[in-house]
């Protein structure tokens, strides 16, 4: 079990006054791990089971369909164990009939499965949240019936804090999904990990990655988690804005660390993992449909770490990489490592953001904005446009705020330079950066960036 809330220092308004009444966070820290197998994993439905006997897969989606007629839930499960590649090369052909059959009776496969389009992948994970928000409320229910039984109440405590998170959290992406249409491009579900402690694990698009020619993954860094989507989400919409032929990606598809983890890359490490499968399947299906488009992995703080190591480790065929505000990236790692294009990974850290310079120091990871790193530079700093155009300074490290207002000045707040020069790389558009000033000692980089 995870010390998901605790770690982080957040434990939910649903639950708090009842935590304190029995010792707070403090005591279920202190006794967190007793509380290990005291609730059924709520995610166990969600990994397919192995099949008695191996089947040869054909290699067309109507054979497929015609091979597994009758047995959809085999065909889900078959599917689970195929490369993103392979699913991809069978789900462009597969018969529209079969496919819904797969989403009704299998949407804990298909939501999940990499290769498969990303709007029926939505479709899946939003028929799955009422199963599982009602298998949540039950785990919390019974975390905490436990609460208040004198033999098990110390032993409850922290198990009591993540199934309430998890409450919260899957009530924010019904929120999410069942807001009236607004101007903003429509939003989809694209990934549902509901087998962790805590919020589940999620990825959601703003545009539809199945047709867009530009398409960012964004990877937050420390303390997040599908309970701040709402925020993000108004960030990762004003990236999207940057061209109606776009899709852009919040990928909290990894347990992302307090601020005592950041100094140790074992979540980045672990999270590169789960990133490196998402981007795998991005490609696989669109070489599988012929979409020519540009993808781009942009990361902020400790989400920089994670996707540094993702793509050292394997081609993904990422277009541009764009680290904001960096905790650092391993110390082998250098831009050459990156696979991806010579000059096309870009890196940009406001000189008041007074936490990068921290993470990099404790962790002993490297500074991307150095000059001696390689990447291409960018401004956070604020600048006059030639046409007479204000972009603003960045003015702390986050990436947005409390609210639209809130997002003023962070790194994907309206109008300030970050956001600028982020939209500019992420439509493909040839970004040529360059120092204006040497840097001083203990400074960060200052860079301007041409229109």
């Amino acid at each position: 079990m995870s010390l998901w809330g605790v770690a982080r220092g957040t434990v939910s308004h649903r639950i708090a006054p009842i935590l304190r009444a029995f010792g707070g966070a403090a005591t279920a820290l202190a006794v967190g791990t007793a509380a290990l197998g005291m609730l059924p994993d709520p995610g166990a439905s969600d990994a397919p089971s192995a099949l008695v006997a191996t089947e040869q897969v054909p290699s067309t989606g109507t054979d497929f369909a015609v091979q597994f007629g009758g047995r959809v839930s085999a065909a889900a499960e078959i599917l689970a164990t195929l490369p993103a590649a392979q699913v991809a090369a069978l789900w462009t052909d597969l018969p529209r009939h079969f496919a819904g059959e797969l989403i009704e009776e299998r949407p804990d496969v298909i939501g999940n499965l990499e290769g498969a389009s990303y709007a029926d992948r939505d479709r899946a994970n939003i028929r799955r949240l009422a199963t599982v928000q009602r298998d949540a409320v039950a785990a919390e229910q019974l975390a905490l019936s436990q609460l208040r039984s004198p033999s098990l109440r110390n032993a409850s405590a922290l198990t009591v804090a993540e199934a309430s998170a998890r409450v919260e959290a899957i009530d924010v992406l019904l929120g999410l999904f069942s807001d009236a249409p607004s101007n903003d491009a429509r939003r989809y579900l694209l990934s549902l990990d509901a087998s962790v402690d805590g919020p589940p694990l999620a990825a959601i698009s703003v545009g539809n990655p199945d047709t867009a020619l530009y398409t960012t993954y964004f990877v937050p860094g420390m303390n997040s988690s599908v309970l701040q989507a709402e925020d993000y989400l108004r960030g990762v919409t004003r990236i999207q804005q940057a061209s109606a032929a776009s899709a852009a990606v919040l990928w909290l598809g990894y347990e992302s660390p307090g601020p005592v983890e950041t100094v140790s890359t074992a979540r980045a490490e672990a999270g590169a993992v789960l990133l490196g499968a998402a981007l795998d399947g991005y490609d696989a299906y669109r070489n599988a449909v012929g979409l020519d488009s540009e993808l781009t992995v942009l990361a902020h703080s400790y989400g920089s770490t994670t996707a540094a190591i993702a793509l050292a480790g394997a081609d993904y065929s990422v277009s541009s990489f764009v680290m904001i505000g960096s905790a650092g990236v391993p110390s082998h790692i250098r831009v050459g490592d990156l696979q991806v294009p010579a000059g096309r990974v870009y890196a940009s850290e406001a000189t008041a953001d007074g936490l990068a310079a921290k993470g990099q120091f404790w962790s002993g990871r490297t500074n991307p904005a150095s000059v001696e790193w390689g990447a291409q530079l960018f401004s956070s700093n604020g600048t006059t446009l030639a046409d007479g155009t204000i972009l603003a300074a960045v003015q702390a490290h986050d990436v947005v705020g409390a609210d639209h207002e809130a997002d003023s000045e962070k790194y994907l707040g309206d109008g300030t330079e970050s956001l600028y020069g982020i939209r500019k790389i992420v439509t493909g558009q040839q970004y040529d950066v360059a120092p204006v000033a040497p840097p001083s000692t203990g400074s960060t980089i200052l860079a301007s960036a041409a229109k």
